[in-house]
């Protein structure tokens, strides 16, 4: 093979070069063979022009593996996972060598498929926990965190936040304090936080530094739900105990009162003994409602569903609190459709409209009027309830909870009315478990106007559409 023939193709001419390369310090010892050949005579000449030739082909050989092995040495350099170059089988130091960087090469390999698979699994965990995970290195800087993480610190974005500082995930000054603290800290350190401010939540955080002390975790519970229940409790123990003292006291008194005066005086007798009555009742009352608002909360309450003609079940209702209204100087108007039919227990839907009523006609002055009006919903499978009066109204800032349980506006007011407080909660939870919705709109000193939707029954319904 001539040198122009291999020059015919890049890779030949690349395998030529790199022959010539190899074969330079030969070719310079072959022309001193050859000055040295024509002294001693032609059959040395001969010897050295072979050997020449054989060290061409070897160096060749060698050049063209050298160039295979840095070929794939380039592929994965380049992120290739290539498989190992390929022994000749040759026993010399080069094939030993490629035998050995293929060995080095495999073993990289599942080296990298292991990592990557403990990270995908690592992701994955990370992922699935309810906890906020965040990783952060000494100088509080976010290297990893996970989508519960940016749950809780109620940041959109697709992509987590790494990169960022601490500060820039929250501004409240107690969080950053404690992670300041924890980082210059080798043991973990757990805390409660409250986050105020346009995140309000309480947190629990845990933070500890990683093997080697580069990095710290912060793990995130949010225990916002158990602050709020805690403090539902406590409240409801409060409620309870002061709603339960206030009638007990009153019977407990009075009968003192009569046990140590006698019966002598029948009149005053008859009248400490009438108040002793209407507290009793008050207290039953008080214990029926809770226990009502307690099956009705666990799904205890079974309801009895089926087409209930609302404007029966108004018209009974505003019947029995006719009476009340009269006295109280309220004017009581019905303006519902005969031809309504909604989904639902007659005698819940009797209770929700009992207690709507009695609420207005209680927060009315006199002179006031209480209406209590029915039509089609927004949507042609509902009916929507409203009573509406022109009482004292409330507040905007108590409008989200006047539906708790003992909540009240004017506390003394109602008290004075002989109210329990859960009436609204009762009627909240009774409609939630028909399917329907519960919303109140109210003015202060124009009135308040509490909407109830229900489902309407198909017979309705189809005569509707």
């Amino acid at each position: 093979m001539t040198l122009a023939t291999a020059s015919g193709a890049p890779g030949a001419r690349t395998e030529v070069r790199q022959a010539l390369a190899y074969l330079a310090p030969a070719a310079a010892a072959w022309l001193a063979l050859a000055t040295i050949g024509g002294m001693l005579g032609h059959p040395a000449l001969v010897a050295v022009g072979a050997a020449s030739i054989v060290a061409v082909v070897i160096a060749s050989r060698t050049a063209a593996r050298v160039g295979q092995v840095r070929a794939w040495a380039r592929r994965v350099t380049a992120g290739e996972r290539a498989s190992a170059p390929l022994a000749t089988g040759v026993a010399d130091p080069l094939d030993a060598l490629v035998r050995d960087v293929g060995a080095m090469a495999t073993a990289l390999n599942e080296r990298i498929a292991r990592l990557a698979s403990e990270r995908d699994e690592l992701g994955a965990i990370l992922g699935a926990m309810v906890e906020g995970v965040i990783v952060l290195d000494r100088h509080g800087t976010v290297l990893r965190a996970n989508r519960r993480a940016l749950e809780i610190f109620a940041i959109d974005d697709d992509e987590l936040p790494t990169g960022w500082r601490l500060w820039d995930l929250s501004r409240d000054v107690e969080l950053n304090t404690v992670v300041r603290d924890a980082l210059g800290s080798r043991t973990p350190t757990m805390r409660e936080v409250e986050l105020r401010g346009a995140i309000d939540k309480y947190l629990k955080v845990t933070v500890g530094p990683i093997t080697g002390g580069t990095a710290w975790v912060m793990v995130f519970h949010d225990v916002s739900d158990t602050k709020r229940l805690e403090r539902v409790r406590t409240d409801l123990v409060a409620n309870v105990s002061h709603e339960l003292r206030t009638p007990l006291t009153a019977i407990k008194g009075f009968a003192e009162t009569l046990l140590s005066n006698g019966f002598d005086n029948r009149e005053t007798a008859a009248h400490y003994l009438s108040i002793i009555d209407r507290q009793a009742m008050r207290l039953s009352r008080l214990i029926d409602d809770l226990l009502t608002l307690s099956n009705l909360e666990l799904g205890r309450t079974a309801m009895r569903a089926g087409p209930v003609r609302i404007h029966d079940v108004v018209r009974e209702v505003a019947d029995l609190l006719a009476e009340p209204a009269r006295r109280a100087g309220v004017k009581l108007v019905v303006s519902v459709p005969e031809d309504l039919l909604v989904v639902g227990d007659a005698d819940r839907l009797a209770q929700v409209v009992s207690n709507l009523l009695d609420n207005a006609i209680k927060y009315t002055p006199a002179e006031g009027t209480v209406r209590v009006e029915a039509s089609h919903g927004a949507s042609e499978r509902e009916i929507e309830l409203a009573v509406i009066d022109t009482g004292c109204g409330i507040p905007a800032d108590d409008l989200p909870r006047v539906a708790e349980r003992f909540y009240r506006v004017d506390k003394a007011r109602s008290r004075e009315l002989g109210g329990t407080g859960l009436g609204l909660a009762i009627v909240k939870h009774i409609v939630l478990a028909h399917g329907g919705a519960f919303r109140i709109e109210s003015q202060v000193g124009a009135g308040t106007t509490i909407r109830i939707s229900l489902p309407l029954a198909e017979e309705a319904a189809g005569r509707h559409a």
